[in-house]
């Protein structure tokens, strides 16, 4: 009996110590799971940031090209000609004056439906009942 009893307790050792390394090597892959989770959720969002970064790259290197056009001589003579209407002190300028000006064609606004006529309400009655009379 003293045999069996000893047999049962290192059972029992051998029985806590598997559940214990079960439990261990449980957390462990737990563990490692929620980094692998936690790594595909940090590279999905260096990729959004590095897409952000492109647009708003693209943004400043056309914003730059823009100032330096705006900085040119050739924008500063495309404004005078076209906005300010300047020439050159050896041009003449050419005003086109229209003596019969249209009106721009836009879009056709619909017509207004005309609002019907307020009756008193003896009168809608009485057509009501006795028909509206023919004029």
């Amino acid at each position: 009996m003293a045999l069996s009893k000893k047999l049962n307790r290192s059972q029992l050792v051998i029985g806590i110590a598997v559940m214990i390394a079960l439990a261990g090597g449980g957390i462990i892959v737990w563990g490692f799971s929620q980094q692998l989770a936690l790594a595909r959720q940090m590279l999905m969002e260096e990729r959004r940031l590095e897409q952000a970064v492109a647009a708003k790259q693209a943004r400043h290197d056309d914003l730059v090209a823009q100032l330096e056009y705006v900085s040119s001589d050739e924008y500063v003579e495309h404004w005078a000609r076209a906005k300010a209407k300047m020439a050159k002190p050896e041009e003449v300028a050419v005003v086109v004056v229209l003596t019969d000006v249209e009106e721009p064609v836009g879009e056709a606004q619909p017509t207004p439906a005309p609002e019907p006529k307020v009756q008193p309400l003896w009168i809608e009655l009485w057509e009501l009942v006795f028909g509206s009379p023919s004029r």
